[in-house]
């Protein structure tokens, strides 16, 4: 796998370390919860964390996937680069969990795939260790020959 190209030894990492959750959207939801304590708080983000920790949400995922969305695209306020990371992580979150509620039409079927590599280009966009250690424990740690 060294031979093959950066974005995808991290997306082959992402979907294998998606496929081994035994709960996807709560894991999702922890890995956004992690960067959450340490990039801060925002009405979207907060809605995308509930989302993700009761099932019985799920079925909105795909109007929180439009409020994260609307902001993280906001013309007003661009968000910096890592912001836009954290943001997308959160629209990651939302993707899974309207997808695992069943919800038609679904999200793209690798959305879970990129949690992962989204959450390591978050990581390698900051100079926090606490926020690498944060998304590493959520993760389970980082792929090995990126």
């Amino acid at each position: 796998m060294a031979d093959l190209p950066t974005n995808e030894r991290l997306y082959i990492w992402g979907r294998n370390l998606f496929q081994q959750q035994r709960e996807p959207v709560v894991w999702a939801g922890r890995v956004l919860a992690a960067a959450a304590r340490k990039m801060g708080q925002a009405p979207e983000i907060d809605e995308a964390l509930i989302l993700a920790e009761r099932e019985d949400q799920w079925p909105r995922g795909g109007e929180v996937f439009d409020r994260i969305r609307r902001r993280s695209l906001s013309r007003e306020h661009p968000p910096a680069e890592e912001h836009a990371l954290y943001f997308a992580l959160a629209e990651l979150v939302a993707k899974l969990a309207h997808n695992a509620a069943g919800q038609r039409p679904p999200f793209d079927h690798d959305s879970g795939w990129r949690i992962g590599p989204t959450a390591y280009r978050l990581a390698a966009a900051t100079d926090d260790p606490g926020l690498h250690e944060h998304l590493a424990r959520a993760l389970g740690g980082w792929p090995q020959d990126v």
